[in-house]
């Protein structure tokens, strides 16, 4: 009964996605260090810490506000492995660094919270955060993951043909794993690979095997899960200021003793269009006040501290043209919002101005965002009908290699390698 129970463990129990459980919560940020364009992972025995921030808005008083990290098995479920073996500190922290808004029309509690590096093992993880250290009232979730690098990865950055028809908007990847130690005859069930595109869990690929099985190394080409849809360059927002650096697409403010709204011009849909190079972040973005300059090469290497408890709260008001609506629901989709279904940034048909519009609440900063469809059966946003899918965009991937050896009990994550 006892081994029955341990096989059904994880049955019926749901995956931990990232998400915002709290309309009140906004901006939030999970990074390497004090770096806010970083992807959130940390080396086994690292001497670097992960960076939580977020703000809840509308309130000028603190709430208590406690912390947690949970192993996760390659499914994303809670794993069944004892905390003390995968996790060094206390079971659970509370976040003692918080400071209200200053000198905003929109009140706000900003919170932070350094993860130091107490990892026993690598993995997948994620931080919860929950309020008055009840685990039933969750704030909000993020995926991470520890990595210890015992193989070797080789891309081939020439394997991407370009071929007439749908293939025109995929992305190719190919790729080599040396094993070195690791390397055994039950390579092929020890390993898999996830796939990352510009850092976001809520599309990876995952579950990946070997396509050939050489003596040194597996390589792996020419699957359906190694094609991605390319996507096109993310659309930019510029908010550090709405007066001295308007975006382009910036209609009109209106100015109120409550907040500001900002106005966007009406876009289009970008779809069947020519494929149209520009910078972007990739779709991260950045809190910052409007007298810092926008680093266009991404290597920003800090955050703007003044702009965490200064920089105010706008309500932008995004616009998209439709003819008629379309059959699922539209939202405008980033890093701001999490990747994931929030209704606070669903888009809504308004039938006299044959457009989709919403008023959004963004901090001040530099916002990368696209329009994109829910699919609720794939549990996934569509971003190709309304944006379209060229080759030719530039995304940044990321490899990881999993690895459960026969004296595992969970996957480990025993390299990556990010390119671009």
């Amino acid at each position: 009964m006892r081994l029955l129970g341990i096989l059904f463990l994880g049955v019926g129990v749901a995956q931990l996605a990232e998400e915002v459980c709290e309309p009140q919560i906004y901006s939030v940020q999970f990074y390497r260090g004090n770096n806010t364009l970083s992807f959130p992972f940390l080396g086994q025995g690292e001497a670097q810490h992960l960076t939580l921030e977020f703000d809840e808005v509308g309130v000028d008083t603190p709430s208590d506000f406690w912390v947690e990290v949970k192993l996760c098995t390659r499914e994303w479920k809670p794993s069944s492995m004892p905390m003390a073996e995968y996790w060094g500190g206390y079971p659970t922290d509370r976040i003692t660094e918080f400071a209200p808004a200053y000198n905003t029309r929109v009140p706000y509690i900003h919170y932070l919270y350094r993860l130091e590096n107490r990892f026993l093992r690598s993995g997948l993880y994620v931080i919860e955060v929950f309020r008055d250290r009840d685990s039933k009232r969750l704030a909000l979730r993020r995926r991470f993951y520890v990595v210890e690098n015992l193989v070797r990865i080789v891309p081939d950055l020439q394997a991407s043909q370009v071929v007439t028809g749908a293939r025109q908007g995929l992305q190719t990847i190919a790729f080599k794993v040396y094993p070195a130690q690791l390397r055994s005859t039950q390579m092929y069930q020890e390993f898999s690979c996830m796939l990352l595109q510009n850092g976001r869990w809520d599309n990876a690929r995952v579950g990946i095997k070997p396509t050939f099985m050489h003596p040194d190394y597996m390589e792996y080409r020419f699957q359906p899960a190694l094609d991605i849809p390319a996507g096109v360059e993310f659309r930019m927002l510029d908010l550090r200021s709405v007066l001295r650096r308007r975006s382009f697409q910036i209609e009109r403010t209106i100015w109120t003793d409550s907040g500001i709204v900002v106005l966007l011009t009406s876009e289009r849909p970008r779809a069947g269009l020519a494929y149209t190079r520009q910078i972007d972040l990739n779709g991260r973005f950045i809190i910052q006040l409007q007298d810092a300059l926008l680093d266009t090469a991404r290597q920003w290497m800090g955050r703007d501290a003044a702009a965490a408890t200064q920089g105010d709260y706008f309500w932008v008001e995004f616009r998209l043209g439709a003819a008629t609506p379309y059959p699922k629901p539209l939202y405008v989709i980033g890093g701001f919002m999490g990747w994931c279904p929030d209704r606070r940034y669903e888009l809504m048909y308004d039938a006299s101005s044959a457009e989709y519009r919403r008023r959004i609440l963004l901090k001040q900063g530099v916002y990368d965002y696209l329009y994109a469809l829910w699919d609720a059966e794939k549990k996934a946003f569509e971003a190709e009908p309304i944006e379209g899918s060229f080759f030719e965009a530039e995304n940044t991937y990321a490899i990881l290699v999993l690895y459960r050896g026969f004296t595992d009990r969970e996957d480990r994550v025993v390299g990556h390698r990010w390119l671009n």
